[in-house]
This record gives structure tokens, C-alpha cells and sequence, in this order.
């Protein structure tokens, strides 16, 4: 199962605190909810900033940008670990770029936002999950990828893995990790997505400033890209 990613959650609280700062609860409305999570979502996952979400937001396009970067990069971090890759300099920045091209296919609706008795906000969000690793996982074996490498590069025992030099040793964790990004980037024609996942994000009004509950946010990342196949029908 996909671990948890380490959203932004006081940057979001932070922001969020700025333009949503409410003198009177009539004055965020249904509208600015929905705005903030539609932006929010375009920002962090299209790399699309809208011109409502920057002003709602009161920050420029390059700032939001940040924001999507930062998410580019905890994603990529996520991805290496669950294929055990070393994190070279190299294999980093090529998982970045699978990560932008794989988010750019991420698919969701913000379908309504309800205003709650204590003047809370319920934004409901439909997510369709990307199945490009569970295709890669179910037609790979990609352990033996490794296993592979290690007999190309005539490592036969624990003394001989010990015995390599850093830049050897480096050289083969990059091979084994394209190997694994080709693989993926290979199926990129073939993306899909899985069963309609449906999650509510709070925003909880507290001393008249709108804050995201910080759970919820995750849950719904982590239905973005399937790791294990769980949203599959």
C-alpha cells in the first residue's frame, strides 16, 4: 500500500488561514470552498494554476508552483522507496519527471461543498484512481530485475556486493532503477484508471479562520495513483 505522503499541511493551513479568514461566517461561501479545493488539487497534481484559485489564494503563479514542485518531489521520494531504489542524483530527478508526466493524468471532480451547523465546510470529491503502477506490478517482475544485474556485474555474495566501489555500486542502482522507470514510462499509452473513489475534505472554522483537516487531504492523495491495487474493480 502507497505510503503516506507528507502533505504540506502547515503551508496549507497557512495559506489557507490568509484568504479565508472569515470576520463573519456569511463571508466565505459554498463557492470559495469549492474554489480553494479545485485550485488546490490543479495546482498540486496539473501543475495549473487558475486565475480564481491565485486570487483567492493572494499568490502568484510562480509561488503556486512551489507547491506543485514540492509535491513533484515528495511523490518521486514515495515512488524509489516502494520500488527499494538508491536515490541518486540521477534516478531523482528522472522519478521527477515520471511523477509530472504520470500527475498529469490525474483525474477528479470537485462535486459540491456544504456548509456545516458550526459553520465548517464538507468538500465532496470524486477520485479516479491511475492504475499505471498496478499494470507494471502485475506484468513485471521487476525484483528480478535486480537479481539480473547483480549476475551482470558478477556479484555472487555479500563479500562481493562489500567489495564494489561507491561508483560501481551507483552505476547499478541507476540501472536498475531505469529499467523500472522505462518499464512504467513504457505503459504511459495505456493508462487507465480504476473504481470512482469518493472522500469528503473538511474545512474546519475555528476563531473565524478556515483550516483543512489534515487526514483527509491524505486519504484522497493517496488515491490518486494506485500503489497495491485496492481501488481496482
Amino acid at each position: 500500500m502507497k505510503a503516506s505522503k507528507r502533505w504540506a499541511a502547515v503551508a496549507l493551513c497557512a495559506a489557507l488561514a490568509l484568504v479565508l479568514a472569515a470576520c463573519g461566517l456569511g463571508d466565505v461561501s459554498s463557492s470559495d470552498a469549492m474554489a480553494f479545493v479545485q485550485g488546490n488539487l490543479d495546482a498540486y497534481y496539473l501543475g495549473q494554476y487558475n486565475e480564481d484559485y491565485l486570487t483567492l489564494m493572494d499568490m502568484t503563479a510562480e509561488e503556486a508552483a512551489e507547491d506543485h514542485a514540492w509535491n513533484i518531489e515528495a511523490e518521486a521520494e514515495i515512488m524509489m522507496d516502494a520500488f527499494e531504489m538508491y536515490p541518486t542524483e540521477t534516478t531523482t530527478a528522472k522519478m521527477e519527471e515520471l511523477v509530472e508526466e504520470i500527475y498529469s493524468h490525474s483525474k477528479y471532480e470537485v462535486k459540491s461543498a456544504d456548509k456545516l451547523g458550526d459553520g465548517s465546510y464538507a468538500v465532496s470529491v470524486s477520485v479516479y484512481p491511475i492504475d499505471i503502477l498496478v499494470q507494471y506490478t502485475s506484468s513485471t517482475d521487476y525484483p528480478a530485475i535486480w537479481e539480473n544485474l547483480l549476475m551482470e556485474y558478477g556479484i555472487y555474495t555479500q563479500e562481493d556486493l562489500d567489495a564494489m566501489s561507491d561508483s560501481d555500486y551507483e552505476a547499478m542502482e541507476d540501472a536498475y532503477a531505469d529499467a523500472i522507470i522505462q518499464g512504467i514510462r513504457d505503459l504511459i499509452p495505456s493508462i487507465g484508471y480504476e473504481a470512482e473513489q469518493s472522500v469528503v475534505l473538511q474545512l474546519q472554522l475555528e476563531d473565524n479562520v478556515y483550516t483543512p483537516v489534515e487526514t483527509d487531504w491524505q486519504n484522497l492523495d493517496a488515491m490518486v495513483v494506485d500503489y497495491s491495487g485496492q481501488y481496482a474493480e
